[in-house]
């Protein structure tokens, strides 16, 4: 194969003999002297020749981190890690990519009985419970995540992402709400990159502002942390909007890394839930105690002739008197549940995703905060009808026409890959 160098004039060749890269220069002596005298253009020279050869067996050495939420007992934020994680190892061919097993301060255990410490001796005993009943679920949770991608040692600070990760060739923030700086409490410069070297490619992929208002101050902050980034993607096209009316400019708008993988290909996480109803209506809601969700999902069930399957949250014990509840288990069951489910009431953006993805008739329930997410992924599947309140009675008589819904969907997964192929090239 030939690549010609930026003088146009002169051919660099490369073969693989015997497993090894080799190379060859035919040039005029200008070129010879250009090539001796500028090693940053022989080096990319030969790097462009590697990439482009299609067809070659021979793996890119360049090592890729990422970081995102995926700490946590949230089912959507341990896929979306496993869709872009295996989405780069199967279409890019890196030597590596690891997922940055960061540790917020708020998760370590000492500031978790900092925080329930304050209230009382009946609250700290109930947040033990919670504790427990969290930490056990996590475990299992952090142990699917290493049965389906490379996940790092426990990351507590930057120093430590610094020595591990600091000389990777891409660092890519993202996805989740790795900027929102209420959940986060406060502008974390680890979802910021912080800890990457001048050498190192830094990219934004699907990452999510969760809100649409930050203080001057913060915004200060963001700007001067994201001017060393080569490539910006949002989740959501109202953050891309207010990043450029900030002075961050050329932010793209990309789906969820959960669509990356089709529904086809998420069956091959998936883990039968043992004892499920056939026809069932499944209920997933998060940030709220849900009676009411619950009450208009059971009305809905009651409507279409459904049994109700709830995901309850690990740390409740509520009863809501519905036919199944599913609870402490890990991510392989909830794509199971997701993908056989008649009709599905959601207040969860990757509740909505994952409806969507699977195909799912289902409403959307408005939330007391961070609609943004869910007005944005409604909106651009021509969804914003099902987009309700619990005061509504969420019976749409319509169905989801999805051959309307997968020609949106295509058009914008096809740009969200063009995105990632620009930026790692």
């Amino acid at each position: 194969m030939s690549v010609l160098d930026k003088t146009g004039s002169s051919t660099l060749i490369l073969w693989e003999k015997n497993g090894v890269l080799c190379f060859g220069v035919y040039c005029a002596v200008t070129v010879v002297l250009n090539f001796a005298f500028d090693k940053e253009l022989f080096l990319n020279v030969c790097k462009k020749a590697v990439r482009r050869r299609k067809g070659w067996d021979i793996m890119r050495k360049e090592k890729v981190g990422i970081i995102s939420i995926h700490y946590g007992v949230n089912f959507g934020s341990a896929l979306q890690a496993i869709a872009l994680s295996q989405y780069l190892k199967q279409n890019f061919e890196f030597e590596c990519v690891d997922v940055i097993n960061y540790i917020p301060k708020r998760f370590k255990r000492i500031n978790r009985l900092k925080n329930i410490s304050v209230h009382g001796a009946k609250y700290f005993m109930h947040g033990l419970i919670r504790m427990s009943r969290f930490e056990k679920t996590n475990k299992k949770y952090i142990s699917y995540l290493k049965e389906n991608i490379s996940v790092s040692k426990p990351i507590y600070s930057m120093r430590e992402a610094k020595a591990e990760f600091g000389d990777y060739d891409y660092l890519i923030a993202g996805s989740d709400q790795i900027w929102n700086s209420e959940y986060n409490q406060g502008i974390d410069e680890m979802y910021y990159l912080g800890f990457a070297s001048e050498n190192t490619t830094k990219i934004a992929y699907a990452a999510s502002c969760g809100k649409e208002e930050y203080s001057d101050t913060d915004w200060d902050k963001i700007r001067k942390l994201l001017e060393t980034f080569s490539a910006i993607s949002l989740r959501e096209k109202s953050s891309a909007k207010i990043m450029d009316e900030h002075g961050i400019q050329n932010c793209k708008f990309v789906l969820d890394p959960t669509f990356l993988f089709s529904r086809a290909q998420w069956k091959n996480y998936e883990k039968e839930v043992v004892g499920c109803p056939e026809k069932y209506l499944l209920i997933y809601f998060l940030d709220t105690r849900g009676e009411d969700i619950v009450k208009l999902a059971k009305k809905i069930a009651v409507a279409k002739g459904l049994h109700t399957v709830l995901i309850r949250p690990v740390y409740s014990k509520i009863d809501y008197g519905v036919d199944l509840v599913v609870s402490d288990a890990t991510p392989d069951k909830y794509i199971w549940l997701f993908r056989h489910a008649s009709f599905v009431v959601t207040n969860s953006f990757h509740g909505v995703s994952f409806s969507i993805n699977m195909e799912r008739q289902f409403v959307a329930l408005k939330r007391d905060k961070y609609n943004s997410r869910l007005d944005n992924i409604m909106n651009v599947m021509g969804l914003a009808d099902r987009f309700v309140t619990t005061k509504e009675d969420g019976l749409i008589e319509s169905d989801i026409n999805y051959s309307k819904v997968n020609e949106r969907k295509s058009a914008l997964l096809k740009s969200s890959k063009e995105f990632l192929q620009s930026a790692l090239q």
